[in-house]
């Protein structure tokens, strides 16, 4: 049986980090000391405060440190802490919602626990220290997580577990989980070492994020479990969301460890046989699908912009080579009109100096007619 009494130390850390990597608290909680705190708004009785939390992916608070104390003492009010009694009797033996045993006792209240109003096997906080209640009370609660960790793309990242205990581990892995698929990641922790606390990774990449669980249990039977969130800053890509995470996530917490790439594929055959057929290229129904595309009006709104931008000049081209038309067309038809008109005004006066003429001639005619009458009348 190997001795990890050693690395009791580290399993009370609660994360590494390095580079740029920074821990943060969901919104709606906030942060004291190492840990996430959120207030539940309504009174509930033990059993359903518990599930409160868990439905949060939480836990409710366990106060064991002075720093988690100050805490309670910040908010001061009356509420329901993650401690009960296991042993139902007369002999108390209380112990924390994570399966740890309580190991001080001088956060009760003065004559507390007096299990007064048999069974008493909940606790709850108040300003002046804990009390042991039924169960079946009206309470509030606070619920407690671990903050999540942020790392960017290549950062050496390592978690350890929040657990703390008395006794020998027998066995640790952690899983992690995303889009409700849990697979067992223990493999990749460093140095290969199931039962090693830490999960190290050198070089963290998208595909690293999501929930990760520490499983622990120890010579006794007793099974701990310690919760962290992954974030990843993936700049230079976007994750995939989709079906095939979820399928590959589920494969992955299939295959089982030292198999020979043969095994493998013969247990994966049918499943790569339809991989194969998914992938399959329909060339006629591609070259058609390319057709309709390269054929279909661009409805993107650039193009509709730059459409619109070419229609307007046109029409200012156009408009322009019609003004320039009509002006040209106007000053034709008055050139035209003025040439007429001074046409006429010439062929007047022709006539009139025509008429002029005559009339000049015919009294000449008449002034020499005249004339020859009277020399006729004189002889």
């Amino acid at each position: 049986m190997l001795n990890y009494k050693l690395l009791g130390i580290i399993l009370l850390g609660i994360f590494s980090k390095s580079f740029s990597s920074i821990l943060t608290c969901s919104e709606g909680w906030n942060r004291h000391g190492s840990k996430c705190y959120k207030l539940d708004p309504e009174m509930r009785n033990f059993t359903n405060s518990n599930k409160f939390c868990e439905n949060l992916n939480a836990e409710m608070m366990m106060p064991k440190t002075a720093e988690e104390n100050s805490v309670l003492s910040e908010i001061g009010k009356w509420f329901w802490i993650g401690l009960i009694d296991l042993n139902k009797t007369t002999a108390l033996d209380w112990t924390w919602n994570d399966g740890s045993k309580l190991e001080s006792n001088d956060r009760w209240k003065s004559g507390e626990p007096d299990n007064n109003e048999s069974p008493e096997e909940c606790v709850i906080s108040c300003p002046t220290g804990w009390a042991d209640v039924p169960c079946t009370g009206i309470k509030t609660t606070v619920c407690q997580k671990k903050p999540g960790i942020i790392a960017d793309e290549d950062e050496s990242v390592t978690l350890t577990c929040d657990v703390k205990y008395e006794e020998n581990i027998t066995k640790l892995f952690w899983t992690r989980s995303m889009d409700d698929t849990s697979v067992i990641v223990s493999e990749y922790a460093k140095g290969g070492n199931v039962t090693l606390p830490s999960l190290v990774f050198e070089h963290v990449k998208w595909t690293d994020e999501g929930l990760y669980k520490c499983h622990v249990t120890t010579i006794s039977g007793l099974t701990l479990t310690d919760e962290t969130s992954l974030f990843i800053n993936a700049t230079n890509m976007c994750p995939c969301r989709c079906e095939y995470r979820r399928r590959l996530e589920h494969w992955g917490s299939k295959i089982i460890p030292n198999k020979s790439q043969e095994e493998l594929l013969k247990e994966l055959e049918s499943e790569l046989q339809k991989i194969k057929k998914e992938l399959a290229v329909n060339k006629t129904q591609l070259s058609s699908s390319i057709r309709r595309r390269t054929s279909a009006p661009d409805k993107r709104k650039s193009s509709e912009t730059m459409g619109l931008a070419g229609a307007a000049f046109i029409c200012i081209v156009v408009g322009l080579v019609v003004v320039a038309d009509l002006l040209s067309l106007v000053k034709f038809v008055k050139s035209t009109i003025t040439f007429w008109n001074s046409k006429k005004i010439g062929e007047k006066a022709k006539d009139k100096k025509r008429k002029i003429f005559d009339i000049n001639k015919r009294n000449t005619k008449l002034q020499n007619l005249l004339h020859k009458s009277k020399i006729l009348a004189k002889e």
